[in-house]
């Protein structure tokens, strides 16, 4: 590998490794152009097995604002800010809470949490796929709690999104707020967390800068196939398909 890409790494990347992230990269980016979410939950389990959480959430976390930037002032104007605003309270009160453990916790725990907190939110996402949840508001309570889940496995592994997702789809918000919704909470908590992280470091780290750049390309790639194949099947089959990958990802990386 050449001297100049190698040191955007924070330790040594063999080629083969290399060819492994950069796939990892650019099947995140098509499930996110096919799907609007999971990139995260594919590239945190890899991500947090090879370069350990304190490099791989902040890495995570820059291509995911990356991806969302241009979302956000076409989102502004349909989000519901009050609930952008209660979660994303709670989500900063968890997020502390996460670092803690990522400062305390060995690397290799951290990197198995990862993992398996991937597959738990796959099951739960599968479940409520079978199920045809009464739409109702959410509460305060429920926000709280979806804001304070959301704030603590980002922290740890990068995933903001489940908890939140997973709330505001038993919601009867329309789809639009709903995606609106998210935009604006997900940028703002990732904000948050990146920010927390500088903090806890005491310095922007160059390596979540390179990598997230390095990262960002193929998923740009990605996301552009993942759009293309967008018409290529239902969007229940492409749910499917996104599930997998997600759990596939979070297997392969307990062997890294």
């Amino acid at each position: 590998m050449p001297t100049i890409l190698q040191s955007a790494f924070p330790e040594p990347v063999s080629g083969s490794m290399l060819a492994v992230l950069t796939l990892v990269c650019i099947v995140a980016g098509m499930v996110r152009g096919f799907s609007g979410f999971g990139s995260a939950m594919i590239m945190a389990p890899i991500y947090s097995a090879v370069f350990g959480p304190a490099v791989a959430v902040p890495v995570v976390l820059l291509t995911e604002m990356l991806i969302s930037l241009p979302l956000l002032a076409s989102a502004r104007k349909s989000a519901v800010m009050s609930t952008v605003k209660q979660m994303l309270l709670a989500a900063t009160a968890g997020a502390v809470f996460g670092l803690g453990l990522v400062v305390m916790l060995p690397v290799d725990t951290l990197a198995s949490l990862v993992a398996l907190t991937v597959l738990g939110f796959v099951a739960l996402m599968i479940a409520q796929d079978h199920r045809q949840p009464v739409r109702r508001p959410a509460t305060i309570k429920q926000r709280y709690l979806a804001g304070g889940a959301s704030g603590l496995f980002g922290s740890i592994s990068g995933m903001t999104g489940p908890p939140a997702v997973m709330l505001l789809l038993r919601t009867e918000m329309p789809a639009y707020a709903i995606r609106a919704t998210l935009i604006v909470y997900f940028m703002l908590i990732d904000a948050v967390l990146v920010s927390l992280y500088v903090v806890q470091q005491e310095q922007v780290r160059m390596e979540w800068l390179s990598l997230g750049i390095l990262s960002f390309l193929p998923m740009i790639l990605g996301a552009w196939l993942g759009g293309k194949m967008f018409n290529l099947a239902s969007e229940g089959m492409f749910r499917k398909i996104t599930l997998m990958l997600i759990a596939g990802s979070a297997l392969g990386s307990l062997f890294l």
